[in-house]
């Protein structure tokens, strides 16, 4: 090997084969990174994670608010707020006693005429109370009453659906305060048809009640009457027995929704709240009335839509 002359340096940098043991090194990574590329790409892609499973909240709370132990527990509490006797969930689930008493249209006299059924004395008279102008003013006028009597010795929900001959004379009629679903044993309620004017004439379209425990009494109470098919015409002084108060919430739209598809009617809608306590449980589409002993608290089968929670 050559020596190089006196007083020159040897040039620096890394030895022939070391540069080749670094290429050398340098390959193996990039083919080794090669081919577990390739086996990622060759593999397929996991599967997507699983959805999330509902709210616990909500999963374990609709689960026990179905559980018959909750539902005997609630109707023990709601008997106890209402200060009537508890009931038991089979004697609710029995059937209630239902009739249609009139199915076609009567018409009555304005003033001294009544019609009688089984369950109801339905009666007319006219008398001066409060109505209203446009503007609010306050005036006293005669008014067309009906007034209807639970015949029975039993709590009684009631629907007395009618027509007038001018209904645009009743805009400014009053309204007397009575519950306009539900009556107890032996009770009146009158209410307001409209203004009294000559040649005036009032037809009673159908008379249907069915007969209710004391507890189904002040379920169906709380109800918005307009809700349930009656008139606003004679619907407007409707007010809950106290201590009971007005649902807060109502599937009106599943109401309307059923009657549409399904022919569900008023007698239909209160069987349901007979039974259940409307801040715990909501009217489905195709509940129909129950003429056998059913289970408590009734669901929606499956593959029914739920009622709808907005206002």
């Amino acid at each position: 090997m050559a020596v190089p002359p006196r007083g020159q340096q040897q040039p620096k940098g890394l030895s022939g084969n070391a540069l080749l043991g670094i290429g050398v090194a340098i390959c193996a990574v990039v083919i080794v990174g090669a081919v577990v590329s390739l086996r990622f790409l060759q593999k397929e892609p996991p599967p997507p994670p699983p959805p999330p499973p509902p709210a616990p909240a909500e999963s374990v709370g609709r689960i026990i608010r179905y559980s018959p132990e909750y539902y005997k527990a609630s109707t023990e509490d709601d008997a106890k707020r209402y200060k009537v006797a508890a009931i038991d969930p089979k004697t609710m689930a029995e059937p209630n006693t239902y009739a249609a008493e009139l199915t076609e249209p009567r018409s009555m006299k304005i003033e001294k005429d009544q019609i009688e059924t089984p369950h109801l004395k339905v009666a007319t008279r006219v008398i001066k109370e409060w109505a209203r102008t446009p503007s609010g003013q306050g005036f006293k006028y005669e008014h067309i009453v009906l007034s209807i009597t639970n015949r029975t010795d039993k709590p009684l929900a009631y629907f007395v659906p009618t027509t007038v001959s001018h209904p645009e004379n009743c805009q400014s009629q009053g309204a007397i305060e009575h519950n306009a679903i539900a009556l107890k044993p032996g009770e009146t309620a009158e209410r307001t048809e409209c203004l009294w004017h000559k040649g005036q004439t009032l037809r009673v379209n159908g008379i249907e009640a069915m007969e209710l425990t004391w507890l189904g009494y002040y379920y169906v109470s709380r109800l918005n009457p307009v809700q349930l098919g009656l008139d606003p015409r004679t619907a407007a002084g409707h007010k809950v027995p106290p201590p009971a108060k007005e649902c807060s919430f109502v599937p009106w739209r599943d109401i309307q929704a059923s009657a549409a598809e399904a022919h569900t009617g008023w007698a239909d809608v209160i069987d349901f709240y007979a039974r259940h306590n409307c801040d715990e449980y909501s009217f489905f589409r195709g509940y129909r009335r129950w003429t056998a002993p059913g289970s408590l608290p009734a669901r929606a089968p499956t593959g029914v839509d739920q009622p709808t929670t907005s206002k």
